[in-house]
Parts: C-alpha cells; structure tokens; sequence
C-alpha cells in the first residue's frame, strides 16, 4: 500500500509542476527598449505630421501596456460627440513620439509601440502610447520631408 501511495504522490507532484510550467508559459511576458532600433529611429524626437484624425484618450479597461493613455486613429465623425477625448489631432497637426519598446507574451506574440508625452490643457504632461501588433509601417504619421515630397509628386502628377 505504500508503494501505491507514493507512486500516486509522485504522479500528482509532476503533473501539478507541468499545470504550473504551462500557466507560467502562456502568461511569460517580456518588454524591449527599441529606441535605437532602425525601424523606429526616423520616428523618434522629431516633429511627425498627422496624416489622419487621431485622438489621444484615457485607457479605461487598462489594457494598454505603457501608459493609461494612448492614440485613437479613426475619422474626425468617430471623435464628433466622444465624451473620453482628451485631446484631437487633425490632419496636419504635429505629434512627436521619445521613445520605442516592444512587447512579447506567447500568448500574443510581439507587439511595437511608439511613446511620447503630451501636456493638456489642464498643465499636467502625461505619457500616451501607439501600438500595433503587425510589421511596424505607422502610416498615419510623416516626417516634414516625407510631407513635402509627398506634396511635390501629388503637384507633378495630380
């Protein structure tokens, strides 16, 4: 009966480290500063122009994973009669974002953000955050020089 017992004991302790083992894999989570990596450098503290309506917002589920703030894309009618806008960015507004990190978990997979600060109208300067969870090509946003390139070929061929 002892043999039994502890073979039973055994069984229990191994399976309960490999339930363990896998709730600590789907939950493994981890952050990267990619500041200096050079798909976000062109990015990074230098004035971008808004290509399309953007909204800066307060997080109100916390799901965001760098700030409680962070930058709603949609059209200027989505942002019309929405109370939870802290402030709006129209076309041509400039935005600037300090810093890049990257975020992984196995259960989603990696995730980009860009990071900036914003001052509102209250005085208070919070950090906000842009995500995307795809190869990182952040079109809503430009450099002035990619702006007047843009406007030079739409004049060349209109």
């Amino acid at each position: 009966m002892k043999k039994s017992m502890m073979f039973l004991l055994g069984i229990l302790v191994v399976a309960l480290i490999l339930i363990g083992l896998f709730f600590w894999y789907i939950a493994y989570s981890s952050t990267t500063d990619l500041s200096q990596d050079v798909r976000f450098k062109d990015y990074l503290n230098k004035p971008l122009l808004v290509k399309q309506p953007s909204a800066l917002k307060r997080s109100i589920e916390n799901l965001n994973r760098f700030s409680d703030y962070y930058i709603d894309v949609s059209s200027e009618e989505a942002f019309k009669n929405d109370k939870t806008i802290l402030k709006k960015y129209k076309v041509g507004d400039t935005i600037f974002f300090t810093s890049a990190k990257g975020f992984f978990s196995n259960h989603v997979g990696d995730s980009y953000y860009l990071l900036g600060n914003e001052k509102l109208d209250s005085g208070e300067i919070i950090e906000f955050e842009y995500g995307t969870s795809f190869e990182y090509l952040p079109a809503i946003w430009e450099t002035l020089e990619e702006f007047l390139e843009r406007r030079k070929l739409e004049k060349q061929f209109p």
